[in-house]
């Protein structure tokens, strides 16, 4: 009879074992998660041409702004100044500009109104009118997962649908045409993943309301604004 196998004889044909299973199925480290906070990068570009034929021939207005699923953590990422700080030179206040970011600032804030120069969103936030390529990151922690939105609007868009005066006779006295445009996507704040929006739909011509309109008819080159969107995790 051979001798009695010791314990470090077991341990040492263990090892053995588990040295030839991984050369058989290959042994893979799991991936780390990143210890600290996940950058998020928003990426847009605009088309001049667009905004090129409005009335006022001026780059658009937007904001882009995080929530958690349930829509109570708010965060805006990055607002144009005209909107952010009410500063219309001398009109306080444009309330068709962006107004369901508006909304969402509101309840971020715990504030009422729009932001105007005496109440403005932050400055860190806060930014002169991009007339082409665009780029803002925020830091979340890692893992999380985020809805994300990207509102816009150029004044003076008119066409059939949206004009200057309705056909019942309705005045767009802020100059607005094409109401503003609400796009939406969802990432997870994981380095190296990726996301592109889609156009959920508008807010209205005349009214600030706080809700989407689905409806997208009589929208027409107001969607061609932004030639590319995309958002990464870094």
């Amino acid at each position: 009879m051979g001798r009695p196998l010791k314990c470090r004889d077991v341990l040492s044909l263990c090892a053995c074992a588990c040295l030839v299973f991984c050369g058989l199925i290959g042994c893979r480290n799991p991936v780390a998660q990143p210890a600290g906070p996940v950058a998020l990068q928003f990426s847009l570009s605009l088309d001049p041409q667009v905004y090129a034929h409005s009335h006022y021939k001026k780059p658009p207005q937007f904001a882009i702004w995080i929530e958690d699923a349930a829509g109570e953590k708010i965060r805006t990422v990055w607002v144009t100044e005209k909107t952010g700080a009410g500063n219309w030179g001398g009109k306080t206040v444009r309330p068709v500009s962006l107004p369901y970011w508006a909304s969402r600032w509101q309840k971020e804030t715990g504030r009422s109104g729009d932001p105007t120069p005496e109440n403005p969103a932050a400055d860190a936030v806060t930014g002169a009118t991009p007339k082409q390529d665009f780029t803002c990151r925020t830091e979340v922690p890692a893992a999380t997962k985020w809805d994300y939105f990207i509102e816009v609007n150029v004044s003076g868009d008119f066409n059939d649908s949206f004009a200057a005066v309705s056909k019942d006779g309705k005045q767009d006295r802020n100059g607005n045409g094409q109401p503003s445009i609400v796009y939406k996507g969802q990432i997870t704040a994981r380095p190296g993943q990726c996301s592109k929006p889609k156009l959920i739909g508008r807010t209205d011509q005349f009214e600030a309301v706080n809700s989407i309109i689905s409806d997208m008819g009589g929208i027409s080159n107001a969607k061609d604004l932004f030639s590319e969107i995309e958002i990464t995790a870094r």
